[in-house]
């Protein structure tokens, strides 16, 4: 064995298993493990946390293996850019040679070497050369007529351009693959709740502030109800972008219509409220009624003296059923039992006794606050892309089979036509047979007729 031929030999080895179809089956079971275990496993956590929760060994175990940023590290990088490179090796592979077979147009040649499926007589009138073209014009969509010495050829190619419809499809998964690293890698997305009337110069990414090139101010939140229930139609934000000291936009935010301002896209991904005063209760103690104002987390004597509670949270709009507080009662005057408690404004039957007590809700004054994602995503072109170009694809490699057919005519002995109907196709074989019964179904009428 020479040297050349030892050194020649892995290379092929190497480009067989870059473009076989089971190391692509292989790297998708592993990206489907990867994202179990992201999934099961919160990612971005301090070490601290896993070793809380798992224990000091899985916990040290899941931070020095990087399975706490397991998106980030070699268990997710090491596999896609394997497959991005197994996809680009059969897009190599493939797709010079489904080129060449897609721009290389049927000839008379090819046609007469096509498999035979059926013969048929035709007699000399009426003349077939227009029938057999009306024929194939109606039921393959055209056709082209070449006439040789001793016979008339018919022919014509429907989906011609089918074998690139795989490899469309693989650019496609490219580019998308693509998109979704540069993303990644040299994108962000953020959080920013801002109050109304306020501006922000920052927001949070992850457990870090990243400040913006400009200021957003929030002039305006609105949370819009269905008619008759506290369900929110629509919430909006009003906002006004400011750089170096001049309001330079003023835009309206809703859900799924975002806001792009600086390179970055701010989407209304929520709302929420703060307590904007002291919830406003009426207490009824035996028989005897009084409002109390209690401010947010302080430790309120309830008349009579035989109970104390602690509002722990007001709510704008607590579970769809409108305004409301949260909080804990304690029976008696030392530690007492504790009884956990919701107060509605719009529905006090659903508000609970506690103890000899019957509270209800006059107010809940709340300032409302706009919760924005921000997000820069350098890859979100490539992606869109890759799905423009998956749809053609798509349709290529599944609903355009690639059929070619040719109809020969000859001589008679006795003055009339032998006709031949030659035709293949590589896939789609009912459709193939149900398209070579039509067309034997229209030349008989044809000759009848």
């Amino acid at each position: 064995m020479s040297k050349a031929t030892a050194q020649a030999r892995p290379k092929p080895r190497l480009w067989e298993w870059l473009t076989s179809i089971r190391l692509t089956v292989f790297l998708l079971l592993i990206l489907a493990g990867v994202a179990v275990i992201g999934t099961v496993l919160p990612q971005d956590q301090p070490q601290g946390f896993y070793s809380s929760r798992w224990g000091e060994t899985w916990g040290a175990f899941f931070w020095r293996a990087g399975l706490s940023r397991i998106y980030y590290g070699f268990w997710f990088l090491a596999p896609v850019s394997l497959l991005a490179l197994n996809i680009l090796s059969c897009i190599i592979r493939g797709l010079p040679r489904a080129w060449r077979r897609s721009f290389t147009p049927l000839t008379s040649e090819v046609a007469l070497t096509l498999p035979e499926r059926a013969k048929f007589n035709w007699p000399k009138t009426p003349d077939p050369h227009d029938l057999v073209v009306r024929v194939m014009r109606r039921e393959l969509g055209g056709t082209h007529h070449q006439s040789l010495p001793d016979k008339e050829v018919f022919f014509y190619e429907k989906g011609r351009f089918r074998p690139l419809g795989p490899y469309l499809v693989h650019l496609a998964l490219l580019l998308i693959l693509t998109g979704g690293l540069i993303g990644k890698f040299w994108g962000f997305e953020g959080s920013l709740p801002i109050l109304a009337g306020q501006e922000a110069e920052a927001f949070r990414v992850g457990h870090r502030l990243k400040p913006l090139d400009f200021r957003v101010r929030l002039d305006r939140f609105q949370v819009l109800y269905y008619a008759g229930s506290n369900t929110p139609k629509e919430f909006r934000s009003d906002l006004t972008f400011i750089k170096d000291g001049q309001e330079v936009q003023k835009a309206i935010c809703r859900v799924n219509e975002p806001v792009t301002f600086g390179g970055l896209t701010f989407y209304q991904a929520s709302y929420d409220s703060i307590p904007a005063g002291p919830a406003r209760l009426k207490v009824t103690y035996k028989g005897r009624q009084e409002s109390l104002e209690i401010p947010e987390r302080q430790l309120v004597e309830l008349p009579g003296g035989e109970g104390r509670m602690m509002i722990s949270k007001v709510e704008g709009n607590l579970e769809g059923y409108g305004p409301a507080v949260e909080g804990v009662f304690i029976t008696g005057r030392g530690m007492g039992g504790h009884e956990f408690f919701r107060l509605f404004q719009d529905h006090p039957e659903m508000n609970q006794p506690l103890g000899p007590y019957h509270l209800e809700l006059e107010s809940a004054p709340v300032q409302y606050y706009s919760v924005f994602q921000v997000k820069r995503d350098p890859g979100v072109w490539w992606v869109y892309a890759g799905f423009l170009l998956f749809f053609p694809g798509f349709y290529l490699a599944f609903l355009r089979p690639h059929q070619r057919w040719a109809v020969v005519l000859e001589p008679g002995p006795k003055g009339g036509w032998q006709g031949r109907l030659l035709g293949a196709s590589p896939r789609a074989r009912e459709d193939f047979e149900l398209r070579q019964a039509q067309l034997l179904e229209e030349f008989k009428k044809e000759r009848s007729s």
